[in-house]
């Protein structure tokens, strides 16, 4: 399925020196702990503790891996820690922390196992988050 243009306000986030689009509407709490290593994206309504994706997200995760989806509504408990290739479905709610590793699925309120991804993932999540990027276009580029 090929994605269409996304189109946001400019003067509504923030870019890097990296390519990183941040949110003026995020709140970044202890941002002196926040490492975005490039080409990254967080979106309105997320509120961040130390560490990423969603709207309406609390995060106080100790660590995130990479190839990592955080659906809507969700929190992440302090000192979660999310391994690579990993996804929290929408609204749900990790305790204090809970790892959760690659490659599964975790979900509802408080968060546990609910199912695995398949070994291919990374490359998918890759695919989709390069075509995100691309499409995430400012409107004055249209």
């Amino acid at each position: 399925m090929e994605l269409s243009e996304i189109l946001y306000n400019k003067a509504e986030y923030i870019e890097t020196a990296s390519g990183n689009k941040v949110s003026r509407q995020s709140v970044l709490c202890g941002s002196q702990n926040i490492v975005l290593n490039g080409k990254s994206g967080v979106l309105p309504s997320a509120h961040w503790g130390p560490r990423f994706y969603e709207e309406d997200c609390v995060v106080n995760a100790a660590q995130i891996g990479s190839y990592v989806h955080i659906g809507k509504n969700c929190v992440i408990g302090r000192r979660c820690v999310l391994k690579d290739c990993c996804k929290i479905l929408d609204n749900t709610v990790l305790p204090p922390e809970t790892v959760v590793p690659p490659f599964t699925v975790f979900s509802g309120c408080p968060g546990l196992f609910s199912g695995e991804l398949p070994e291919c993932t990374q490359d998918l999540m890759i695919d989709v988050t390069k075509s995100y990027y691309q499409k995430f276009l400012p409107l004055s580029q249209i």
